[in-house]
């Protein structure tokens, strides 16, 4: 009845031309005209966008990615480089900045994907840190930060130091320092050129040895032309560094397999000829390689690494590098002194495990140099790679003791004059050998012991 009063009302007022009434809804229209209505509503407006024109697009959410990642060495001197292009932030950035910190604190222009690490940054922990915007909000990445180690500035600073040092001591002297970890400085003087190694050669003999051993062309029990074993003569041929057995073993593994040997794996300032007219020769450079690798482990097997760095710890002659150390600090070394036409030869080579790097120094000097020379040269590049040092080591002469009864004989033939006897715990000064019988003093007297019952006495680090 309601729908239908409703549209002739309509259909009325259109007839007439008029204005259709409007009525509140839920209202009646045949009501009194002075019954309340309600107010019209106003139409719901569109939440669709498209309706208003003028409104801006939200700004993207952005997340962190990982950390980023970061090539170069970390020493001074080196270039290092931030990964910025491949950060993914979940969104695109407005904008995407880059500083390096040290120390947690912004270095001041350091805005780039790459960094020159400097000598303010040594010993301090650099990072980079990527901040990308959207609009009003950011959202940033941080690198690992990490430890600058001394590199360039340090490495001027100590070839300054020893060419000045060098020009003060009797003799010529070429020189390599090789730092195996930390910055890994390095620092050579003429390190190149051949010279006359003198003992040290004994270290090429050793390799080579070892290195039939490893390929299980050698055994240790084995018999050399003088009737001993390898294994026995390996110790004579380091631990008093005897000559005799360091000609056994040349012999045994072939002086031309030796050559081929050290040659084939880059040691080509090395050669051995002992021809009439030459005997041997070698360079500063071979010498640190080939305790570099020793030393890495990338020389030999695992088991004869632990065997010749063995043999070069406990070696008696510790009077040249080694009191250029400090007390305590653990070191495995080869020296050599031999008399020539020019003048004395004095050379020396280490393993150096310092509290900061481990490091190798070899130097080889000629023309007269001298031993305090040598030591010189080992504080200066110890003070420089490991910082300041305490007590220095000092090297006693009588470097080995008595492990059981010794016998002191005037000679080495059999049944010579008996000069004494001594028991465990003697002090021994070792100042020559043949083979493994030593020449040494005892309590004032001088002789020839058999090396079995001798060990080293300083501890073994």
């Amino acid at each position: 009845m309601r729908r239908a009063l409703t549209a002739s009302v309509l259909a009325a007022a259109l007839t007439l031309g008029g204005v259709a009434p409007a009525f509140a809804e839920g209202t009646d229209p045949g009501a009194s005209a002075g019954a309340p209505t309600a107010a019209p509503t106003s139409p719901a407006p569109d939440a669709s966008p498209s309706a208003s024109p003028s409104a801006s697009p939200s700004a993207p959410v952005l997340t962190a990615p990982p950390a980023p990642t970061v090539s170069g060495r970390f020493r001074d001197g080196s270039t290092v480089r931030v990964a910025v292009d491949g950060l993914r932030w979940g969104g695109t950035p407005d904008a995407v900045r880059v500083q390096w910190q040290r120390d947690g604190k912004d270095i001041a222009g350091a805005t780039g994907a790459s960094y020159a690490l400097r000598a303010a940054d040594v010993d301090r922990k650099v990072r980079a840190r990527i901040t990308a915007t959207a609009g009003d909000a950011s959202v940033a990445a941080t690198t690992k930060a990490r430890t600058v180690e001394p590199g360039v500035t340090s490495e001027q600073r100590l070839k300054s130091r020893l060419q000045a040092l060098l020009k003060t001591l009797p003799g010529r002297y070429t020189l390599e320092v090789a730092e195996l970890d930390g910055g890994r400085r390095h620092v050579a003087v003429a390190a190149t050129q051949h010279r006359e190694p003198a003992s040290v050669f004994k270290l090429f003999v050793a390799y080579g040895v070892y290195t039939r051993i490893d390929r299980g062309q050698l055994r240790y029990t084995d018999r050399l032309a003088s009737g001993l074993t390898v294994r026995s003569c390996l110790r004579a041929m380091i631990e008093p560094s005897d000559n005799y057995c360091a000609t056994d073993l040349r012999l045994k593994i072939g002086t031309g397999w030796l050559n081929g040997l050290l040659h084939s794996h880059g040691l080509t300032g090395t050669t051995f000829w002992y021809d009439g007219r030459r005997t041997k020769t070698t360079t500063t450079a071979d010498v640190t390689t080939v305790l570099e690798r020793l030393a890495r482990g990338e020389l030999l097997s695992k088991a004869s690494t632990a065997a010749m760095l063995r043999q070069l710890e406990t070696q008696v002659w510790r009077e040249a590098i080694p009191p250029g150390l400090p007390d305590g600090v653990r070191q495995a070394s080869k020296c050599g002194t031999l008399w020539t036409s020019t003048g004395m030869v004095q050379t020396d080579s280490a393993i150096v495990w310092g509290k900061r790097s481990r490091y190798v120094l070899t130097v080889m000097g000629s023309n007269g140099a001298t031993i305090p020379s040598i030591t010189k040269i080992s504080k200066a590049v110890y003070r420089e790679l490991q910082g300041p040092s305490g007590k220095a080591f000092v090297y006693d002469r009588q470097q080995m003791r008595a492990t059981g009864s010794l016998v002191l004989t005037q000679s080495v033939s059999p049944g010579s004059r008996v000069l004494g006897r001594y028991g465990a715990g003697t002090k021994v000064e070792v100042v020559d050998s043949l083979r493994t019988r030593y020449l040494v003093r005892i309590a004032g007297r001088t002789g020839w012991i058999d090396n079995t019952h001798l060990t080293l006495r300083h501890k073994i680090l």
